[in-house]
């Protein structure tokens, strides 16, 4: 067969280096247009901003003129040099004078002459003259503001001016002093503007028109003025602003002074252009939207997406054509290895193709039938080994429980007491014929109950009234199956270590229980326990089975090779989930727990019936 390299067949799916090509290049482009159309924006806005800053600059101006005006009648000066010498005719002319002021410019909302004098500090209140005639004063207003309004830039922000009794209209106020001759300070004048000029000025200066007489979109700009200090002067949206719920980039833009910078707000991406203005202090601020900026590139971006979705239906094309080519072998490939990673070794792994993936197919199958010989052969040696290792364990116990109870046999015949040596010897010889009778290494938890039994009545009578012991298994466990001396070994080490060394009698108590699955067999003594240092000791030992690396007295508390070999043969027979574990106080006796798996009849190979 002839052999292809995949290298040949990749080189057809170069079309998709196309797309990459336009996305690129598209991307740059659009990018370069974006940032065009936003220096564009910046200067336009910035060249609007400076249009409206001298038309407002102009109507302070005005008020300034119209506030000079009426500093430099003689009426007025003489008036405010007298206020209370003056007679109600003189009253009565300044009156007129400052109406025929609001008629000629309805833009103008009211003049105020506010003398100082009779004698106090501040605005003579009583002597206080309006533009409208038969106005009545509001007793509650606060004059003593005035000379904090006064500086460079005597204007205010947007207020409701409320000086008139009954009326209360938004103004921008602007204040001038009015000195003698000998330069005393007479008074101040205020003219107030009409805030809806202002409004009108900016709410018609709307931005993003898209041809002459063409309106512009609902959100295609604003503008607003900031005061020296911050404050807001004119905002179209004034209540929202003052109700705090909508806020601006103050901060920035007073430091920004003059420029554009952008921001987003509300999940929109924003253009704040500044411009401040030397006459007035304060800053006329132009906001646009960029997404209404930026329309025109949105046409750019349409031709692009048409060109770029043409180029990848046909290099889609193309690669599936390619890809199928390729991947219809591999995937075969990986659905065989599934089946080996889910431990199917039997398979046999085959696939058309006529490049590199056959030959890859081929070493895998190969490699596959090595890895299932090896892992039968590991099986049978893991197996052969794992008896072995039971009948070692169990060849250690059954001399190990031997030597212990002759050496007690040797013991009472020392002492005279011939007929309990000649008990121990009897239940010696029918605790072995029990074993050697049932030869298997799995017996019934019936039968394990008489071999503890009958272990239990030798040392009874070695130890005579010092020991007492209870067995009690639920009736349920009585046909489950268990390793034979399993639980033997516990009950030595809780008598050797648990009993023997304390001062009054004890008890040993053997409790079995199902929960679950599994098989719960508690051991209690209420002997002289362990210490925390010592329970330590004896944890580490069963969970690592290393006895090189403790001292002497944590296998001390097991009873020699009795309760580690329990351990060991747990854990090769049933895994390392299965075990002993250990409970105990010092002076308050322990707890030895057995875990093992519940085993019905049949469920292990060794098992005869007993």
């Amino acid at each position: 067969m002839r052999i292809r390299r995949i290298q040949s067949t990749l080189t057809r799916a170069f079309a998709l280096i196309v797309v990459l090509t336009i996305v690129l290049l598209g991307s740059v482009s659009l990018s370069f247009l974006k940032r065009t159309l936003v220096d564009a924006a910046k200067a336009s806005t910035m060249q609007f901003a400076s249009q409206l800053s001298r038309i407002v600059d102009n109507y302070i101006s005005y008020m300034d003129d119209i506030s000079l005006v009426v500093s430099d009648d003689a009426g007025v000066r003489a008036y405010m040099e007298a206020p209370r010498a003056a007679s109600g005719q003189d009253r009565a002319k300044i009156v007129r004078f400052l109406s025929s002021i609001r008629k000629v410019r309805r833009d103008i909302d009211g003049v105020f002459l506010l003398p100082l004098g009779n004698g106090k500090p501040g605005v003579d209140i009583g002597a206080i003259i309006a533009s409208s005639p038969g106005a009545s004063l509001n007793s509650a207003y606060d004059f003593s503001q005035y000379p904090e309004l006064l500086g460079d830039l005597p204007v205010s922000s947007a207020h409701v001016e409320n000086m008139i009794d009954g009326r209360y209209p938004w103004v921008i106020s602007l204040v001038r002093e009015l000195h003698g001759d000998s330069g005393t300070l007479l008074g101040y004048i205020q003219v107030d503007l009409n805030y809806a000029v202002i409004d009108d000025l900016c709410r018609n200066a709307q931005m993003g028109l898209t041809s002459p007489g063409v309106p512009a979109p609902r959100d295609s700009g604003y503008v607003f003025i900031l005061g020296a200090s911050g404050d807001i002067v004119y905002h179209p949206r004034q209540q929202l602003v003052y109700g705090g719920l909508k806020t601006e980039r103050i901060a920035e833009i007073l430091a920004l002074r003059r420029g554009s910078i952008t921001e987003k707000a509300d999940g929109r991406d924003l253009l704040y252009t500044a411009r401040p203005s030397d006459k007035t202090g304060w800053t006329i601020v132009v906001v646009s939207y960029l997404s209404e900026l930026l329309s025109d590139s949105r046409r750019a971006f349409y031709t692009f997406v048409l060109l770029a979705l043409l180029c990848f239906a046909i290099s889609s094309i193309v690669s599936s054509i390619v890809s199928l080519r390729i991947s219809r072998p591999i995937e075969s490939l990986r659905r065989s290895m599934q089946e080996v990673e889910r431990g199917n070794f039997d398979i046999d792994i085959t696939v058309e193709s006529s490049n590199e993936v056959y030959q890859l197919a081929r070493d895998c199958d190969i490699a596959v039938k090595k890895v299932r010989d090896l892992i039968e052969q590991n099986r049978k040696d893991s197996e052969q080994k794992r008896i072995l290792e039971l009948r070692a364990l169990q060849a250690q116990i059954n001399p190990h429980f031997l030597y212990n109870t002759l050496d007690s046999i040797v013991w009472m015949v020392e002492l005279g007491e011939n007929e309990e040596a000649i008990d121990v010897t009897s239940n010696l010889a029918r605790f072995f014929r029990l074993g050697i009778s049932r030869g298997s290494e799995v017996i019934t938890i019936r039968t394990e109950i008489e071999y503890l039994e009958t272990y239990l009545s030798i040392q009874k009578t070695r130890y005579k009234s010092k020991l007492d012991y209870e067995v009690s298994f639920q009736p349920e466990l009585y046909d489950y199956r268990i390793l034979k001396l399993l639980v033997q070994p516990v009950v030595e080490n809780a008598i050797y270590h648990g009993i023997k060394n304390k001062k009054s009698p004890g008890i040993v108590r053997i409790l079995g229980e199902r929960e679950g699955r599994t098989m719960l067999i508690r051991v209690t003594d209420d002997g002289v326990g362990m210490g925390e240092e010592r329970l330590a000791a004896v944890r580490a030992l069963l969970a690592t089975g290393d006895r090189t690396a403790f001292d002497g007295q944590a296998e001390n508390a097991l009873s020699g090779v009795g309760v580690n070999n329990v351990q060991e043969r747990i854990r090769l027979y049933f895994g390392s989930e299965y075990g002993l574990s250990f409970e105990s106080r010092q002076g308050a006796g322990t707890t030895v727990t057995i875990r093992i798996p519940l085993i019905a009849k049949g469920e292990l190979g060794e098992e005869t019936d007993p």
